[in-house]
């Protein structure tokens, strides 16, 4: 809230999210204000005055509005660059390289991995407590493994395949059906940065833009890359770069100018044109 001499001015969460969203919602009350003045102008001059007042306020509120569609224009383009600094900012993920590494926990689990998938395994030992020879023995022995996509992206890794708590009362039969989901997914760990098959892309794109380096099972590389080049290097459309009339007339004008200027791909576009 804000005392003026003849009014009170309360602002509702003014509020700016760059990029996304933008609020303003104001209202003003008039308490304890001598009126006599405006009283003795008679009814007439009053209605005349009122009417220049609200257009007064018509023009103020196409101003407001103006500069509405200004910040539309300008949020779109921060949003843009938002998004492409997401995609620059995106890590490399994490792999073995198609090497099995073990934990060392106890459950002696297992990992392999590369830019696109990755296996784990592991044997839990059940055991119980023999109160004659008081010892512990082994009882069964069961076997967890699942294999998911790699994705770089934090929240994403979609669950391909698996198997949770299989039993086993015998060990040797455990190992062995271990060992034969290990072979079972063997090829999908022949190469580092194997293509990604197309029900799995969108774990390695960021805003629709494949992060560099993958490959899209039946597309060429070459387009996948160049898309992400156009998606960082140009990807602005005239109003999402700030080309816009300004309501503020020729200084406003001129400091958007600046901000266009200051755009990635801006410098670019006027050494070319020169």
């Amino acid at each position: 809230m804000e005392e003026n001499k003849d009014y009170r001015a309360y602002r509702y969460g003014d509020y700016l999210e760059p990029g996304h969203e933008l609020k303003i919602e104001h209202s003003i009350l008039c308490e304890d204000i001598d009126i006599s003045s405006l009283i003795r102008m008679g009814k007439d001059s009053l209605e005349a005055m009122r009417q220049g007042s609200i257009d007064g306020e018509q023009k103020a509120y196409e101003i407001v509005v103006a500069a509405a569609k200004q910040w539309e224009q300008q949020a779109a383009s921060t949003q843009m660059i938002n998004r492409a600094l997401e995609y620059l900012r995106t890590p490399e993920v994490e792999h073995t390289a198609n090497e099995w590494h073990k934990s060392g926990d106890w459950r002696n689990s297992e990992e392999i991995s590369n830019r696109v998938y990755k296996m784990t395994c592991n044997i839990w030992e059940d055991t119980k407590y023999d109160r004659e020879t008081k010892q512990m023995f082994p009882v069964a022995w069961y076997v967890t493994w699942d294999v998911y996509v790699n994705s770089p992206k934090q929240g994403y890794g979609e669950k391909i395949a698996g198997q949770n708590q299989k039993r086993y009362t015998d060990k040797a039969a455990a190992l062995k059906y271990l060992e034969g989901r290990k072979k079972a997914y063997a090829h999908l760990f022949s190469e580092v940065s194997p293509p990604i098959p197309q029900k799995y892309e969108r774990h390695f794109k960021v805003y629709g833009t494949l992060l560099p380096g993958y490959s899209i099972e039946g597309r060429e590389k070459e387009k996948t890359e160049q898309a992400a080049s156009q998606f960082l290097e140009g990807g602005f459309s005239a109003s999402q770069k700030g080309e816009k009339t300004s309501v503020l007339g020729k200084l406003s004008e001129a400091k958007s100018q600046e901000k266009v200027a200051a755009l990635p791909g801006a410098r670019k576009k006027e050494d070319r044109s020169r």
